[in-house]
């Protein structure tokens, strides 16, 4: 069976921001922990260890979640010091200093080593920023073109090595490079995911899904656009346990790090396909 990663970014809840609905820092945050406790339980009831990306800024907020998700078996890794963050357009030295700080809290709050991160927004990041920060993988290359965020058409829907690091990309659809996680994921409808999670697996060594906590609140009162809302809220939950049911007899869940540890035993250094 090949291993669902099943993935989500602990960060503040800043759509509302970006679309012009300023929320205070403390709000971001418990909209983010309240989407969490929804969705832990679900996770409990399949036996699904998942992996959790968090911002240092969540970390701090709650460490009190990020142990919980440690000790009950979860993975958690950084998602960068803060959400706004972009750390391939700042300086090298600028850079590796906040993740190098983002990696420390996040190790402190959780009580384990961080061995991977996704960089807020999957924006690029070189990799040697990332290894001079102390991570083993990156969780962020997503194979596809998202308009006014990045464009990964080009980029491999298998592992590669970089310079050292192990790049673990998000998985699209074959040939057309749709996106099959996130807000993808909920507008399709129910009767096409399971075909379109389906198709995200072939041609690659595993099934890696990205979600948010969030996305188990009703995110259109905090100011974000319909198409981005769509199948928020109780919606996603009930999508996201479809999604579990669909993947026990198909897939079997493991977290991005030991995935990235089995990947590097057995294969030695994997090229790019």
């Amino acid at each position: 069976m090949k291993p669902l990663l099943l993935t989500f970014d602990l960060e503040e809840f800043d759509l509302g921001v970006e679309w012009g609905r300023p929320l205070a820092i403390a709000d971001q945050i418990d909209v983010t922990a309240r989407g969490l406790t929804r969705l832990v339980p679900l996770l409990e009831a399949h036996r699904v260890c998942a992996t959790f990306f968090t911002t240092a800024v969540f970390a701090q907020a709650r460490g009190d979640l990020l142990r919980g998700l440690a000790d009950a078996g979860h993975e958690v890794a950084v998602h960068g010091l803060a959400h706004q963050d972009d750390y391939g357009q700042m300086d090298a030295v600028t850079a590796v200093k906040r993740l190098e700080q983002a990696r420390a809290i996040v190790e402190l709050a959780a009580g384990g080593r961080a061995a991977g991160i996704r960089t807020p927004h999957l924006r690029p990041c070189p990799a040697d920023r990332l290894r001079a920060a102390g991570f083993d993988y990156d969780a962020s290359p997503h194979p596809t073109w998202v308009p006014t965020r990045y464009n990964g058409l080009r980029l491999p829907r298998r592992p590669w090595r970089d310079s050292g690091l192990l790049r673990v990309p998000i998985s699209v659809l074959p040939g057309c490079r749709v996106p099959v996680s996130f807000v993808w994921y909920r507008a399709v409808g129910k009767r096409l995911r399971p075909l379109a999670l389906a198709a995200a697996s072939r041609g690659a060594p595993y099934l890696h899904l990205y979600f948010h906590p969030w996305e188990a609140e009703d995110i259109r009162r905090y100011g974000a656009p319909a198409w981005l809302a769509v199948g928020t809220g109780a919606a996603f939950v009930t999508a996201l346990e479809a999604l579990l049911n669909w993947a026990a007899p198909r897939l079997r869940a493991e977290t991005v790090g030991s995935f990235s540890v089995a990947y590097n035993r057995d294969r030695g250094s994997p090229a790019a396909a």
